[in-house]
């Protein structure tokens, strides 16, 4: 029977998710999941928070109202003070966006910035989520490797080439995540910070740097963010979160970009959701101000770089010497596992008969005909997050795994 509904040519491109079509898989009694990238709830501060709740008693009448567009007005002042801390230079106000997760803020810049059929850059691997919203907004990809030090940026020039001489355009995005990357783990090295803001301005395309982990530093030295090193020059679009900092359910999150491109994703977001819940703005707002943020964030790094330790030990411990290799990660929620030999899908098959699960590598890189130039796969690769198991859990499952692994 046909369809009653004519649906949009986006619509029909659309495709799911790929790490949450694993979820129903994976909701099996006793598995032990290494799959959702998920903060460990029993580190989110409900007690601190719930008190926060009393804005509602002081500012209600004014929280429970539709808000601007561009944020709450006391976290805007809370972010403003908070980025010119992180960046070492005054945030304009005009140049701060308060958004609904930092997805958003990615959609809004891609909404504005791409017409159907535009390339951009991104990592190989990146983040599915980004994927997602990029095709939604009817891009292509060209793929840039990347190593234990991030994007090999030094590509960049001849990738930017070879888009050129295949599609006619000029790519529009470059799209980043230099701490502690999702899926692989991987923090820029300094050099490449360098090199890939000189490049951004030397070959005229825009950066979006997403730093939803450059706070959970568990071991190395801090490095600059991209935006900061671009010292106001407009080629960087920065995002962060606090979803993994404070937890996920607030949806709350921010950009510092161009006044001009801030100004625009404004008036596409009038046109979506108008504004983040005002409500959980002040929440957060409130949160902040009482300095909590502060505390929590010393207790996340204690529990996360233990199981960060954790992990490590039990893939040492657990599967075989040359079976798989991996780089441990100094930072963020994951490890990443390449394969000696065989995909990671079909361990994966074998894993969840093991009651463990992860995420193969394949959920990390746009289609075959979606990239332009060279074709990147994931299919030796495998994603596991340590921060959402217990300890036991960790060592378990990755006994479990090395089962799998043979």
């Amino acid at each position: 029977m046909s369809s009653v509904f004519q649906f949009s040519k986006l619509a029909g491109r659309m495709l799911p998710s790929p790490i949450r079509e694993l979820f129903q898989m994976i909701r099996q009694p006793g598995m032990i999941s290494f799959a959702g990238g998920l903060p460990d709830p029993t580190a989110f501060p409900v007690g601190p928070f719930a008190d926060c709740a009393d804005v509602l008693s002081r500012d209600g009448r004014e929280v429970l109202q539709y808000g601007a567009s561009e944020g709450y007005p006391p976290l805007r002042e809370i972010l403003l003070a908070m980025m010119a801390e992180r960046l070492e230079f005054a945030v304009r106000p005009n140049e701060l966006l308060v958004t609904s997760g930092s997805q958003q803020g990615l959609n809004l810049a891609a909404r504005v910035l791409l017409d159907p059929g535009d390339v951009v850059i991104v990592e190989a691997p990146t983040y599915p989520g980004t994927i997602h919203s990029l095709r939604n907004a009817g891009a292509r990809f060209a793929t840039v490797p990347c190593d234990a030090d991030g994007m090999q940026v030094e590509l960049l020039p001849e990738i930017v080439a070879r888009t050129v001489a295949e599609t006619g355009r000029r790519p529009k995005l470059i799209y980043t995540v230099p701490d502690f990357s999702n899926p692989s783990g991987a923090c820029m090295s300094l050099e490449r910070r360098h090199r890939l803001v000189a490049l951004a301005a030397e070959l005229e395309v825009p950066v979006f740097e997403d730093d939803p982990y450059g706070k959970l530093r568990y071991s190395g030295d801090v490095l600059p963010n991209l935006k900061r090193l671009a010292a106001g020059d407009p080629h960087v679009i920065y995002a962060s979160s606090f979803s993994k900092v404070l937890a996920p359910g607030v949806r709350v999150a921010w950009t510092v970009a161009d006044p001009e491109l801030t100004r625009a994703m404004v008036l596409m977001r009038q046109g979506e959701d108008l504004c983040t819940s005002t409500v959980t703005q002040a929440l957060v707002a409130e949160y902040c101000r009482r300095g909590h943020l502060e505390n929590h964030m010393s207790r996340i790094l204690e529990v996360y770089s233990g199981k960060c330790r954790a992990m490590q030990l039990a893939l040492l411990t657990h599967l075989a010497p040359g079976s798989a290799s991996w780089t441990e990660p100094q930072g963020g929620f994951f490890f990443w596992l390449e394969l000696a030999r065989g995909s990671s899908r079909e361990l994966f098959d074998r894993a969840v008969s093991e009651k463990v699960a992860f995420v193969p590598g394949s959920a990390f890189y746009p289609g075959d005909d979606e990239q332009i130039g060279e074709v990147h796969t994931g299919d030796r690769f495998a994603r596991l997050c340590f921060t959402f198991a217990d300890e036991p859990a960790i060592d378990e499952g990755c006994r479990r795994l090395g089962a799998a692994l043979g």
